[in-house]
């Protein structure tokens, strides 16, 4: 399985950067508007966004483990896609930053190609750019 990998470094505290990871209302700021996100294992939150003729908008996911302030994991689903993924948040301490990775996996090679290639872009652009600006607006 093929899988998105991706690494950027924030000059915030970790404990900020979990807070727009795990919040119905941050993860809307910088990701996709998000729906009944609880830190809980099991719990299901979708991430609802405008349709298109490529899609439905919808990513339902499950939360399969997590460890405050240090990682993230959720199943993402999207049955109109026939995609089956898990996104997984890692969180460090790093000289003076706090460096964020991300691994979207499961990609079926070839079948989901065009969807990764996509999906590469949209996280590129969310991690350096949406989520950078959050993390470092004056609150």
């Amino acid at each position: 399985m093929a899988s998105i990998k991706l690494l950027h470094n924030y000059p915030v505290s970790k404990e900020k950067i979990w807070s727009y990871l795990t919040s119905d209302e941050r993860l809307t700021s910088w990701c996709l508007p998000s729906k009944n996100f609880l830190l809980e294992r099991g719990r299901q939150f979708r991430f609802e966004s405008t349709p298109s003729v490529f899609w439905d908008g919808v990513f339902i996911n499950t939360i399969l483990d997590f460890e405050v302030n240090s990682f993230l994991s959720y199943r993402c689903i999207n049955e109109g896609l026939n995609l089956n993924t898990v996104v997984t948040w890692r969180i460090r301490s790093s000289n003076d930053s706090v460096q964020l990775s991300l691994e979207h996996s499961g990609f079926r090679p070839f079948k989901d190609l065009l969807i990764k290639i996509a999906l590469t872009g949209g996280w590129k652009n969310m991690m350096r750019k949406s989520l950078y600006d959050q993390l470092t607006a004056a609150n």
